[in-house]
């Protein structure tokens, strides 16, 4: 599926819009997530961050390889999801809606934590915004950083790089 359909550039802009962020940047993390593919699914079986659903202890084995799953056009772990409220079963995060909001609660997260926007794409990718130790200035996922900043810059909208442009 590609943006120039109608709909799912208009449901990015539509979700993006409802949680203040920019839609050329949600649409930029879908294309290198999942190249725009709601449908995509990829098990990530060193993922170790489990969200216990209650008291108990033990995920059931269905939950816990849910939870290891990144799901849809946003590619959002089914353990994130749970962090953040989602109580559906793991195959609705394919569904654009429900992955695209997941997603964008997730982004969220982090523009309030870290404020800029390199920090935010590295912590979509790794879970924080890790520094390369032999040089500060770049980070240790700094591949996936470059490859969203080329799609965003791609849509032709100008990136604010600078916090006090968020």
């Amino acid at each position: 599926m590609d943006t120039s359909t109608p709909d799912l550039r208009a449901t990015i802009k539509l979700m993006a819009k409802d949680f203040d962020l920019p839609w050329e940047l949600i649409e930029a993390l879908a294309t290198v997530e999942s190249s725009l593919n709601p449908w995509a699914l990829r098990y990530e079986p060193q993922y170790k961050y489990l969200y216990l659903l209650d008291d108990r202890s033990q995920l059931s084995p269905t939950e816990r390889v849910g939870q290891m799953c990144s799901w849809g056009l946003m590619q959002v772990m089914g353990a994130v999801a749970r962090e953040h409220g989602f109580k559906g079963y793991f195959p609705q995060l394919c569904d654009p809606i429900v992955g695209l909001r997941y997603g964008c609660l997730h982004v969220t997260k982090f523009r309030a934590k870290y404020g800029q926007w390199s920090d935010i794409i590295a912590a979509y990718n790794a879970g924080s915004p890790r520094r390369e130790p032999t040089n500060p200035g770049s980070y240790v996922n700094q591949f996936y950083i470059n490859k969203v900043l080329t799609a965003w810059n791609a849509l032709e909208v100008p990136i604010p790089l600078k916090e006090t442009e968020l």
